[in-house]
This record gives structure tokens, sequence and C-alpha cells, in this order.
């Protein structure tokens, strides 16, 4: 049976999930009863409205609903990743990588051109000719090619104004 690949970006926050009976300890505490100061002319109305009644402690589906709160948000701040990439290249034709390189990508250049290699070598050692374009260049040129040529183009390539 194939598994479902499943993987944490952050396993480290999932050490959180340890603090949970501390927070269900925390959720089944009861604040101190505050002191009562009688202000005589108030007198009237406190026979007058009724009495509001808080319960000693909370009930306990509303004390799990939190708990459930609590490890979604752990889970959620430890970035779950489905289908964390192993190999992204499927054989039987050849790799088109079409690289944005406007001027609004220059914060992440970098990262861009990480994953793009990554996904070169992946198609250089499947076998497969791979073709490059960017989006700010005036002729997009993406005829396949050797791995080499592409990586020598990803390269020479850097974020551009329009």
């Amino acid at each position: 049976m194939n598994a479902l690949p499943f993987a944490f970006a952050y396993p480290a926050i999932l050490g959180a999930l340890v603090a949970l009976p501390v927070i269900w300890w925390l959720l089944r505490l009861t604040p101190p009863r505050p002191k009562t100061e009688v202000f005589p002319p108030l007198r009237i109305l406190a026979t007058v409205l009724k009495r509001e009644e808080t319960p000693a402690q909370s009930p306990w589906w509303l004390t799990l609903l939190r708990m459930l709160l609590a490890a979604a948000v752990i889970l959620a701040i430890a970035d779950p990743v489905f289908n964390p990439r192993t190999s992204s290249i499927a054989a039987g034709g050849p790799l088109v990588l079409f690289v944005d390189n406007g001027w609004a990508t220059a914060p992440d250049w970098e990262r861009r051109v990480q994953t793009a290699e990554a996904l070169i070598d992946d198609a250089d050692s499947a076998g497969l000719p791979v073709a490059i374009a960017f989006t700010a260049d005036t002729s997009n040129d993406a005829v396949a090619g050797t791995a080499a040529v592409a990586r020598e183009k990803l390269r020479a390539a850097e974020p551009q104004p329009l």
C-alpha cells in the first residue's frame, strides 16, 4: 500500500505538545472569588437584579474543545507538509521551467534559483532535456537543451525591472 508522505517543516515545535497537560491544568483552574464591596445606593438594584452564577469548573466539552484548539495551533505552527518533495520529475518528456525574474522577485531570488537548480539536477539524473525561460526577458527562447546549458542560463539570470 502506498503511504501518503507527510512531514513537518519545523518538527521541533511539536515538542510544545508536551505542554498540553499544563494547558489542561490551567483551564481547569478557577480564579479566586472576588471580594464584594457594598455600595449602599446599589442595594436596591441588588435585590432587583438576578444574580449571575458562575460554575466552579468549565464543562468537560469546553475544556476538550480548548485542548483540541491548542493542539491544532501547535500543529499548524509546525507547518505540516503533504507530499514533501522527494523527486518531482516525471519521465517521458523534457523539463520546462518558467522562472519569474521580475523586479518583485529580488527578495527571494536565491530561493528560486536553488529550487530551479534542484529541479535541473533531478532532470539531469533522469537524463531529460531541460528548457528554461525567464518572464522578464524579451526573447523567451525556451529551447530544450542539456542540464549544463540550463544551469548556465540560470546562473546568468537576475531579477530585472519591467
